[in-house]
Formats: C-alpha cells, structure tokens, sequence
C-alpha cells in the first residue's frame, strides 16, 4: 500500500476501535507511579553543568559506562551518552543527593505523572475505559494529586477486612513519602563538546534518572493479595509494569527471588479461574542483567500473554537470553535493522512461550502472534493503529484528556522513511519465501507458526514531550484488543 492507503487505514481503524471500546469491562494496571520532575535542558545549560564538574573526569566516565547514577559524574555522563546516541535511557539511583544537586543546579520545568503504571491508567481512564482499576504499592498524598479525576479510576484498599475500590485521592496512605524521578528531556541538533570531543544530538529523545529508594517494593499486603479475587469479574485484563525496581538484594536479608516469585503469585490469583485472561507486561531499560532475565524468564515466561518494548529493549532482551549477535545487529541501526527487530521478536515469541510480542520503534511498530491467539490478524493490525494515532496525540498535545483528541493524531502524516523500512523487510521476506510481494501488501502475513503484522507510524517531527509516548503505544493497542475479544469469564456461576 502506498502512504495514501495506509492514511485511509488509519481512520478506518480509530473510527472502529472507538466504537468498541466500551466492550471493556476493565483493565488493572500496576506497579509503579511516581512524580516527573520535567526538564527540558538547553545547550547552555549541559555547557555549566560539564563545567561545573571538570570535562575530563565525566570523559572519563563516559567510557566507564556508568549502569548507576552514584554522583554527578555518573548523572551527566549518562545524560552525555544518551544525548550522544539519541537514544532514551532509563538509569537508577538509590541516593536522594542527585534529586538536591539537580535543585541546587538545574531546576525542573514542571511536575507531571510519571511511571508507566500512573501514566497508563490515566490514559486508559481519560479514554473512557469503564473500570480502570490502578494499584501503587507506595501511594503518597503527593502521588495521588498526579492522578486524573475521573470516576473510572479507582484504588484497591482494605477496609475492615474487606477489599473496597476508591479514588487514589482517597486511597492514599498519609505516611508515604512520594517518589519523585527526573526526567531530561534534549532535542535534535543541540551542540555541545567535552575534552575536545564535539557532539550533535541526532534525535529527540530523554535521560530518566529513575529514584529507587530503600521503600521501594514491588509487592502487595498479604492481606489484599488474598482478596485480589475480588476483582476477577470486573476485569478483562491486566497491563504490568515497574518490575525493573526489584533489586537483587534488601536489607532484610530477601532477594529478588522472593520479588519474582510474589510478582508471579498476584498474575495468578488475576487469572484464577480464567486462565486465558489477558496479561500484559510492558518492558522497559533494566541496567541490571541479573534482574532483566529473571523478569523475562520467571515472570514473562508461561504466565502472561503479551510483552511492549522498543527497539533498545529488545536488544537488552536478546542480549540476556542468549542471542547477543542478534541483539547487536538490532541496536546497529544498519540498512537491515528491521529485519533483525522482525528475528528478534519471533525469538522472543517463542523462547518466552507468549502469544504476541508488540515492538515500537521510530516510523514504524511490529507484531508477532502466535497461531493460537483468539483474534485474527486484522485486528491487531487495527490495534496497532489505534496505539499510533495515539503516540502522535500524546506527542502532539503532551497529554490526552479525551478519545476525542486522537483526532490530532490522525491529522499527523504516515512518516515516509517508516514506509521505506516496511519495503526493506518486504524484499527479505520474498527472499526467503515467507510470502509474496502481494501477500505483504497490506502488513499482515502468515510465517512458520506465528503472523506478521507491521505499520508505518505517524511520527511528531517537533513533538511537546516524549514522556508517556511509548506508553500510549503498548496501553492503547493493547486495550484496542480487549475490546475485540470475545467474552469469555468462566468465573461467574450460572444463574
């Protein structure tokens, strides 16, 4: 199809999605949430801050590679590296001094919700998703202002012995102190240097400076885990998320073994007596390598159905599971980079035993199902759609208030270059006889036991921010599909 068809798709298929979208019974959504501290850094600005370090100590630890963010040094290689490449980054710290040297030299711009869990279930609450059910095991007063004033959304809390749903505003726990991450956002073309190296930004893109204090667990009380149950029936699926917290070791003597294993208790008490309910989890940049697999291999593997991740967490996730050629060839950017993301995603199709691996990358996204997935292919190919018109309402406009605003999105063009790559992976696949040069036409196609599906984005050439992009993308595609399942609650008595 050429860029014309595929702009007739694309209204096609958010007029539809909006129309179904209240056969969502409900969506739960967890774990993390917490406070942006939100910067939009200038030239001027990394010029001050390399200098007020010294440009050859944070040369030197541009090289190191820092995976945490102990100093200052540690915080502005990062951001250097990130702005270097283009690429986001997400890096931990677990000492509150980088959030007061930031105060002391930087000054965030605004204050937004952050976390993939918060940004979610705002969205999905501002689509008008009937029952979007949010769970922060850390939730402060501060937190709970971040959270949209809906009356879809709601919090689980415990109440004498019962389990009650109410509004964050009034869930909260008055004790907690708030998680606050900061995130620096940089745009293309800004040019700065350091020990006589000179740089250019090819991309917009961010540094999120992710604060993991002590308190942090991903976790839920004993007390709610048992009445999890109760939400069963108002429910059709759940989207996961935050598992990148979980250290390999606390100061109570647990480790992350304990982590995982409580994480892969609460999936299946939501699945109980409906194992075929849809479970999401959306992926994100985990430094550590020890963490990243146990969360692919005991968490992802045979308990959910359904993993986000971009282009940078793919190769991670390659990388940890044993395909480190391929993982380098699909972070080397070269002329075949789609056709390694296409390998990559049927290797972890099949190597974490889930049914659909959904891939965003710059212009365009990429699906792999497994044959056994209830829904057919135009349906994803549908979801996917929806979830881009999203991205480029949330790009365009830095927050989506309504399902109304998605029309802002669609008014931003098919990005050509994603159109082009679609072609490159058009000539391998007819190459290698997977199909024809007709069968790929319209970006859907059946291979060795799973199908393909991929679009050309529409891309924001100056968007408002890039927080909460990536979000829109695996949380709208993903609740895209909910609406077209068929219903299928086996946990309610007959009458």
């Amino acid at each position: 199809m050429d860029i014309a068809d595929w702009e007739k798709r694309y209204t096609e298929a958010v007029s539809n999605v909006q129309e179904q979208l209240l056969n969502v019974q409900g969506v739960f959504v967890a774990y993390n949430s917490n406070v942006d501290a939100m910067k939009h850094i200038r030239e001027d600005e990394i010029k001050k801050l390399i200098g007020i370090l010294g440009c050859e100590r944070v040369h030197e630890r541009i090289a190191l590679y820092p995976r945490e963010i102990k100093d200052p040094v540690d915080l502005m290689a990062r951001l250097i590296i990130a702005m270097r490449d283009g690429k986001a980054a997400e890096v931990p710290t677990y000492s509150n001094d980088i959030h007061e040297w930031l105060m002391d030299n930087l000054v965030f711009d605004s204050a937004r919700m952050g976390g993939q869990a918060g940004i979610i279930s705002n969205l999905l609450a501002n689509l008008g998703v009937k029952n979007v059910i949010t769970y922060v095991p850390w939730l402060s007063r501060e937190q709970a202002e971040y959270f949209a004033d809906s009356p879809y959304l709601r919090h689980p809390v415990m109440e004498n012995g019962k389990l009650v749903l109410k509004h964050p505003k009034e869930a909260f726990d008055p004790q907690q102190k708030p998680k606050i991450n900061w995130i620096i956002e940089f745009l293309r073309g800004m040019k700065f240097s350091c020990a006589g190296e000179e740089y250019e930004v090819p991309r917009d893109n961010r540094l999120i400076v992710s604060s993991r204090p002590d308190w942090i667990h991903i976790d839920m009380a004993a007390e709610m885990y048992e009445h999890l149950s109760d939400i069963r029936e108002s429910i059709d699926g759940a989207i996961l998320a935050g598992y990148q917290m979980i250290k390999e070791e606390y100061q109570d003597g647990s480790t992350y073994k304990d982590y995982v294993q409580r994480a892969v208790n609460v999936i299946q008490r939501l699945k109980g007596c409906n194992p075929q309910m849809r479970i999401h989890v959306e992926f994100t940049s985990i430094q550590n390598k020890v963490i990243r697999k146990a969360i692919l291999t005991d968490i992802v593997k045979k308990h959910v159905t359904s993993l986000g991740l971009d282009t940078v967490e793919v190769a991670n996730a390659l990388n940890v599971l044993g395909y480190e050629e391929l993982a380098y060839s699909v972070i080397n950017k070269g002329e075949n980079s789609i056709v390694s993301l296409y390998e990559g995603a049927v290797r972890l199709l099949r190597e974490l035993e889930l049914q659909r691996v959904h891939i965003h990358s710059l212009g365009y996204y990429i699906c792999v199902v497994s044959k056994d997935h209830p829904l057919d292919a135009d349906a994803h190919r549908q979801a996917l759609l929806f979830s881009s018109a999203l991205a480029a309402t949330q790009a365009s406009l830095g927050s989506i208030k309504s399902l109304d605003d998605v029309s802002a999105g669609l008014a931003v063009p098919v990005y050509g270059q994603g159109h082009d790559d679609l072609i490159e992976l058009e000539r391998y696949l007819v190459r290698r006889g997977v199909c024809t040069a007709e069968d790929f036409e319209d970006g859907c196609i059946s291979a060795d036991g799973h199908d393909l599906i991929i679009i050309p984005s529409k891309v924001v050439k100056e968007p408002v921010a890039t927080v909460g992009i990536g979000d829109a993308i695996s949380a709208g595609a993903f609740v895209a599909l909910l609406a077209k399942m068929p219903k299928m609650n086996i946990c309610r008595m007959p009458e």
